[in-house]
């Protein structure tokens, strides 16, 4: 009768242990299948040029301004955000310059171009469709020897896409857009 009492015990705490066990292994699976946590996207600015006006949308939706740019200039927004980004460049001295204006996501290009002059654009953030301006150079001096002192819109630009050392693609670009390598 002895064994009969010991091996229901025994078979008792093995079921208890086993229910245990298997709860804890349940809860434990249940912690790994959590998604891991999504890093925000960061969205930014960057505008690179000479002795120009910045006007652009900071992270709470108000626009802030930059006056006497010189060189190269970058803004981060490191919340999510749900609104238009927004960003205009234009040049306060009376002759061309060239002006690199990009919206960038998470430190890649998304929106944006080189121009001349001024540079108006626009990114929906949540569609990731935007809309954009840019100056374009009209030569002042007669082509061909033209004397009546017209001037010709360009028929080309320079592809300006990002490339991997930081810089800009300055080929250009017969029609505009992008060159070959970077379409």
């Amino acid at each position: 009768m002895r064994t009969i009492f010991t091996k229901s015990v025994m078979s008792t705490a093995l079921v208890i242990l086993f229910v245990m066990m298997t709860s804890s292994c349940k809860k434990a699976a249940v912690e790994m299948i959590k998604e891991p946590q999504q890093t925000p996207i960061v969205y930014s600015y960057e505008v690179t040029c000479d002795y120009c006006n910045i006007s652009y949308t900071d992270a709470a939706n108000q626009t802030k301004s930059v006056t006497g740019n010189m060189g190269k200039w970058t803004f981060k927004i490191d919340k999510k955000i749900s609104f238009d980004l927004k960003l205009s460049v234009s040049s306060i001295i009376s002759s061309y310059q060239t002006i690199q204006a990009y919206i960038l996501k998470d430190e890649e290009a998304v929106y944006g171009n080189l121009g001349y002059n001024r540079a108006d654009l626009s990114y929906n953030t949540i569609t990731g469709n935007g809309t954009a301006s840019f100056g374009s150079y009209v030569s002042t001096t007669p082509s061909g020897g033209n004397s009546s002192g017209g001037t010709t819109a360009p028929t080309s630009s320079v592809c300006g896409a990002k490339n991997k050392t930081g810089g800009y693609c300055k080929r250009v670009v017969v029609g505009g857009g992008r060159c070959w390598q970077h379409k």
